[in-house]
């Protein structure tokens, strides 16, 4: 994997400000009140307005307009306030970087994690919540090359020309991958080990030791988002449960491919606002 080329590159990454450090260990610690999480989040305007853009988005059960914090903390509750928090704080602490088509980047990253979100529901033993936040930090290496290394952008894409999937590219070019770097960088922002490991195994979900479901759910929503549009509606259920097996992942099928139809293009819609 290229562990020492990657180790060099542990002070090249964007650190955690401290206040959203403290709001994430808030939202995370799970004796937290709604109210002090209010509290928290309202110390900061910016992620504030992102979490009222998001509580009135379609995606969160928009049915009247949100003004206030208050307002959305009562309508979300703590799960999805909780969720939204921490996609906020992920977004605020990234950096800018010229060139780089932020909303692009944040809408691909979302649609990835409603997909997660919603077939996590379908997986046993997976909290839904848990899928939406790996999923918001999946590609988040794909970033950080661009960061610490842009100068090699163009030599993986010429290397993905050639025939080389996007990990093998990265690895000869690098040293290491875009997943590999996005997992250290949860690891210094002290995510838990299943959303690292959801991250680190996104490429093959099926070397995770033991295995990852949320890698076998990034892996998966990829492919459906990437294949969608190629498959027949009445072939999408069992196309479906083939991406999932191809993962690893052991599915429910009912109502799935209804489900993700419903909420096709609903992360491209936050993404936007987030960015």
């Amino acid at each position: 994997m290229g562990s020492a080329a990657l180790l060099q590159r542990i002070d090249d990454l964007p650190r955690l400000p401290k206040a959203i450090s403290e709001l994430l260990d808030a939202v995370n610690d799970e004796s937290a009140t709604i109210k002090g999480i209010a509290e928290k989040v309202s110390k900061d305007q910016l992620i504030t307005a992102r979490v009222l853009r998001m509580a009135n988005s379609a995606y969160f059960g928009r049915s009247r307009e949100v003004a206030t914090l208050d307002e959305a903390v009562i309508r979300l509750g703590m799960e999805k306030l909780r969720t939204l928090v921490i996609a906020s704080s992920v977004v605020s602490a990234m950096p800018s970087i010229e060139g780089f088509d932020l909303a692009d980047f944040w809408g691909h990253t979302f649609e990835v994690a409603v997909h997660c979100q919603a077939m996590a529901k379908k997986v046993d033993g997976v909290e839904s919540d848990a899928a939406f936040t790996c999923a918001i930090l999946h590609n988040i290496g794909d970033m950080l090359i661009a960061v610490v290394a842009p100068d090699k952008i163009l030599e993986i894409k010429d290397e993905i020309a050639r025939g080389l999937s996007k990990p093998e590219a990265e690895e000869r070019v690098l040293g290491f991958d875009s997943a590999a770097l996005g997992a250290l960088l949860a690891e210094n922002w002290k995510f838990p080990l299943q959303l690292v490991d959801g991250i680190r195994f996104q490429y093959q979900p099926k070397r995770s030791r033991p295995y990852s479901p949320l890698a076998g759910l990034l892996h998966t929503a990829k492919a459906i988002i990437a294949g969608w549009d190629e498959v027949c509606e009445t072939d999408r259920s069992s196309w479906i449960s083939q991406q999932a097996a191809n993962a690893g992942l052991r599915l429910q099928m009912s109502d799935l491919a209804k489900t993700l139809e419903a909420s096709r293009g609903q992360g491209y819609e936050i993404g936007k606002m987030l960015a």
